[in-house]
């Protein structure tokens, strides 16, 4: 005779779709993170992911050493202000955007992908389409 084999039940924690990771408020403008009663202010959720997006649109890639051997950030500078053919830097500006982006496993894609170039200036508007399914916009001023 056989002995009765036990029925296991293994429980695995999954990281939840909602689960945006963690981040401190910054402010872009400002160049500092956000303050309250001296302490740094904690989010989650898509605030956490919005704070990312900045964060990656906002930092050259290469340029500061803690990220020299990863591919985290844009080439963004190096388009902005060149004397290239404006349609050519459009689409290397949206290329660079929609390849940085779309390596955070919670965005889906990028749509609705405007440029605004005036001269040095360049306001960027796109549509963040999650994974999930919900979505959310984003505005970022170079």
């Amino acid at each position: 005779m056989l002995p009765e084999i036990a029925q296991l039940e293994f429980h695995t924690e999954t990281k939840a779709a909602e689960d945006f990771g963690k981040s401190f408020l910054f402010d872009f403008q400002q160049g500092d993170f956000v303050l309250r009663d001296g302490r740094l202010i904690k989010t989650d959720g898509i605030e956490a992911l919005k704070v990312w997006i900045m964060k990656v649109l906002k930092t050259e890639r290469g340029k500061f050493k803690i990220y020299e051997d990863t591919d985290y950030g844009t080439g963004l500078e190096d388009l902005i202000g060149q004397t290239l053919p404006r349609d050519f830097v459009e689409s290397e500006l949206k290329r660079e955007i929609r390849t940085a982006l779309e390596k955070h496993p919670m965005i889906k894609s990028i749509s609705n992908l405007n440029l605004s170039i005036d001269g040095e200036k360049v306001m960027i508007e796109f549509t963040v389409n999650l994974v999930q399914g919900n979505t959310f916009g984003q505005e970022v001023i170079f």
